[in-house]
């Protein structure tokens, strides 16, 4: 009577290393995090290759299309990690990033590729209240000033301009300047709702990123009222 490792045989390639392969691709399945996944499903079909190469007769399709699926995985990983990772942003883009803690790196750099940069100079007027806004901006400042209903109070930068107009496509609900200029961030207000609108994704991390801006503003400037706009 042949011997179980003898059972486990077939054509010389072991079926441990298929079985090992197997599990490989069931846990990756089971797991939430797609990046997990893809490395298990890689070990996976490294696995397979490996039997199919390495039986006494080897099966070379099945070598070579285990491979390919391999590759194409690989690739995936290859593109999960550019999405997380800042590698390969410039040292300016990671100071920007940084104020946008909502977007993962790859959802900035889309972003990022929108944004038109400007100089401004003393005393420039972003916004006027009761004036329509068609850009989003991010102004690098140490100080912006606010105006409205006859009040003018300053905010500290850096920080957003535009997102409640942005957000409920009315007027500016305050008249914004920059006593000591600054550099300016501009994106078009209709160009970015597209591209929130094509990805759910990006629009959740958008929206949060507004709210947490207006958090931000409405503790460091209370009343409610003084919330830049």
């Amino acid at each position: 009577m042949p011997g179980l490792m003898d059972s486990l045989t077939v054509g010389g390639g072991s079926l441990w290393i298929l079985a090992i392969g197997l599990v490989f691709k069931l846990t990756g399945f089971a797991v939430r995090d797609e990046l997990a996944l893809r490395v298990l499903v890689v070990c996976g079909f490294i696995c397979d290759a490996g039997y199919y190469f390495f039986r006494a007769d080897p099966i070379v399709p099945s070598v070579l299309s285990n491979i390919a699926l391999l590759m194409v995985n690989v690739i995936l990983i290859a593109a999960i990690l550019i999405e997380r990772t800042t590698w390969r942003m410039t040292p300016d883009d990671r100071e920007v990033f940084v104020l946008f803690p909502t977007l993962t790196p790859g959802q900035f750099r889309r972003l990022r590729k929108m944004m038109q940069t400007e100089q401004a100079a003393p005393a420039t007027q972003l916004t006027a209240e009761g004036a329509g806004v068609d850009e989003l901006m991010l102004v690098f400042t140490s100080e912006l000033t606010v105006e409205k209903g006859g009040r003018s109070f300053p905010i500290a930068g850096p920080a957003f301009v535009g997102e409640i107009a942005f957000l409920t496509g009315e007027v500016s609900s305050a008249t914004v300047t920059l006593p000591h200029g600054g550099t300016v961030l501009r994106v078009e207000s209709v160009a970015l709702k597209k591209r929130m609108a094509r990805s759910p994704a990006f629009n959740n991390a958008m929206v949060a990123l507004f709210g947490h801006e207006l958090a931000r503003k409405v503790a460091y400037s209370a009343p409610m009222d003084r919330a830049a706009p």
